[in-house]
């Protein structure tokens, strides 16, 4: 879980000290909704995972993405 707010923290550019699973979309400042899609891509990416567009809406925090990628290693 640290490895993955390390992974957020440098596509977002900040301290990694300063979000957390709980940090919630437009709680930092560059955390709008460009940010929201490139973590959507960068995610994918890293992952090797396919985020439907549907869901990408429902992503309100970072645990939200981490939780996707949990369910996506359980399949």
């Amino acid at each position: 879980m640290n490895e993955f707010l390390i992974f957020i923290a440098g596509i977002m550019k900040t301290a990694p000290e300063d979000i957390s699973m709980e940090t919630k979309y437009n709680s930092v400042p560059q955390w709008n909704s460009l940010m929201q899609l490139r973590l959507v891509m960068e995610i994918e990416d890293e992952y090797e995972i396919e985020i439907p567009l549907e869901k990408v809406a429902k992503l309100q925090t970072i645990g939200d993405f981490y939780k996707l990628i949990k369910e996506a290693d359980e399949v």
